[in-house]
């Protein structure tokens, strides 16, 4: 996932905006990451997910792909406890440096020590699934984490919502879902290597919760509906 530009960029003072992500055949812009905001410097804007956290009310949670413990941060301060899981080492070490627990650890193969109420996946990591075709097992693994009643928060990038023959520079393979591409991470003339993400559109989501048993109670949307949030449970016949 280009690791050492992203702890390069943390480690290291940067111009705003110096840390972006490029789409692979893709004719959009550069998207600038919320470098500033994870590193917690005065005035930095927060995202326009940081919405969903509102529906995390108590309990204890696990937020996978942490960053540098921002969301857990905010938690906190309203008494709700829990870690993080991150393999970005410079963002783990941010993070325990502001009392965060966080581990280094892959969310594909992180075992956790006790159930939790909540799983997030904030910050648009509902796209760590990689491909549309991975994402019931990402979900189910999510799922695996939670008490009987628990629920998992995400937030995602609808595919759809890209202005019309930008997301792709040519044409969608048949068959091939549009949402299914690869990122790097740029870092000023630095760039590193692609790595899968998925643009998951709100009904797909919807379609792989159900193929496993989950379901889709509460949803919001940003930036007319490019960024959304869902909140997942158990469906009552699962």
């Amino acid at each position: 996932m280009g690791l050492n530009l992203l702890d390069q960029a943390l480690r290291s003072a940067q111009r705003p905006g110096a840390l972006s992500v490029e789409i692979e055949n893709s004719t959009l812009p550069l998207m600038p990451q919320p470098l500033e905001w994870w590193k917690r410097e005065p005035g930095a804007n927060e995202p326009a997910d940081i919405g969903v956290l509102d529906w995390v009310r108590d309990g204890y949670v696990i937020d996978a792909g942490c960053g540098t413990g921002r969301h857990l941060e905010i938690l906190a301060r309203r008494g709700v406890t829990g870690y993080g899981i991150e393999v970005a080492e410079a963002a783990v070490s941010l993070a325990n440096a502001a009392g965060i627990p966080c581990v280094r650890e892959d969310v594909f193969s992180h075992v956790p020590p006790r159930p939790a109420d909540t799983v997030l996946a904030v910050g648009g990591n509902g796209g760590m699934a990689g491909t549309v075709e991975e994402l019931p097992a990402f979900l189910h693994r999510l799922s695996s984490w939670l008490t009987e009643s628990g629920r998992i928060v995400l937030t995602s990038t609808d595919w759809r919502r890209f202005p019309a023959g930008k997301l792709h520079g040519s044409a969608i393979p048949p068959g091939s879902y549009p949402g299914n591409k690869r990122m790097r991470f740029r870092l000023a003339d630095q760039a590193g290597p692609w790595f899968p993400w998925v643009f998951v559109d709100a009904d797909t989501l919807e379609r792989s919760c159900q193929a496993i048993g989950l379901r889709v109670v509460e949803r919001k949307e940003w930036l007319g509906g490019a960024i959304y949030g869902a909140v997942l449970d158990r469906s009552p016949s699962a």
